[in-house]
């Protein structure tokens, strides 16, 4: 009996973490290490794994920290949440102690200041990176700024994300900031922020009846719509002209088969906000796997010749 109640308790923590986010985290920490890479630079594998473990420990620590100060929000949430939004339904259900993802969060956030210190004494503009990262990690869900509730959130988490992440990669083997990383790196900030944004259509209700100043709550769902597509065709046409003014067809080469799915999120998104706002699952799943791939294919690109 013991051991049964250690296995869902296990299994609990798993769902938690849900680790199926952790895969965008190193795709994009993989493609600055490809980027760096393709310009000659010897890749250090022990410096990889650290720059790794600096990112995983942040999105983790973040994870956790919006598990626990969004409880209420997800606890409201109910039978609308989905497979990738309303948080992982674990901590309203009773399988876990709330105070189960504060002490994770804490523990993360150990990791992360351990592993920005020792990855800074090799390469000293990561404690700049590193640190910016790791502010707007914890305040995205942790007051006073509590970002993901103001409206900043979204913008915020969309820059750690699509830049910074492939720039730690990449900085971590060069020791250096490239204009490269950057210009590939901003149109996939476009496209995570419209994931961002797909994750609330469905956690609305809650979000306003809480006071938490979302983009949908503060634009309505319609405007906050149509955002999101402009942010993908966005992301898309950004990406076009960097390839285009950098001659990267033959990297690039793969990135164009996310168009489809590109094409199916906004056609969704523009379907629902007009006939209602149902089968979120596939909308959310659909953001989750556009910006899974698209740093996915970057990646391609760069390791297959």
């Amino acid at each position: 009996m013991n051991i049964k109640i250690k296995l869902r308790t296990v299994w609990a923590f798993v769902q938690l973490t849900r680790p199926m986010f952790l895969f965008g985290g190193v795709m994009l920490h993989l493609l600055g290490i490809a980027i760096a890479a393709s310009q000659g630079i010897a890749i250090d594998p022990g410096r990889a794994v650290l720059g790794q473990i600096l990112v995983t420990s942040i999105q983790l620590m973040a994870h956790y920290s919006n598990e626990y100060f969004d409880f209420e929000v997800d606890r409201l949430i109910g039978d609308k949440r989905t497979w990738f939004s309303g948080g992982s339904g674990v901590l309203p259900a009773g399988q876990l102690d709330r105070s189960v993802a504060r002490q994770a969060a804490l523990v993360c956030a150990a990791i992360a200041i351990m592993a920005i210190i020792v990855a800074a004494i090799q390469t000293p503009i990561i404690l700049i990176i590193g640190t910016i990262s790791f502010l707007g990690a914890w305040f995205y869900s942790s007051p006073p700024l509590s970002l993901m509730g103001s409206g900043w959130g979204e913008l915020t988490t969309s820059i750690l994300t699509g830049l910074f992440v492939p720039l730690t990669g990449y900085v971590m083997q060069a020791g250096r900031v490239d204009l490269g990383v950057l210009l590939i790196g901003a149109p996939l900030a476009l496209i995570y922020m419209a994931m961002i944004i797909a994750f609330q259509f469905p956690d609305h209700t809650a979000d306003a009846s809480v006071g938490k100043r979302t983009l949908t709550v503060r634009w309505g769902l319609r405007r906050v719509a149509v955002l999101h597509n402009v942010l993908i065709i966005g992301g898309f046409a950004s990406m076009f002209i960097t390839i285009a003014a950098n001659q990267w067809w033959t990297v690039a080469r793969f990135v164009w088969l996310a168009v489809p799915l590109a094409l199916w999120q906004i056609v969704g998104v523009m379907w629902r906000s007009r006939s209602g706002w149902a089968h979120l699952n596939l909308l959310t799943g659909g953001a989750v796997a556009l910006s899974g791939v698209m740093p996915a294919l970057w990646l391609l690109g760069f390791i297959i010749p």
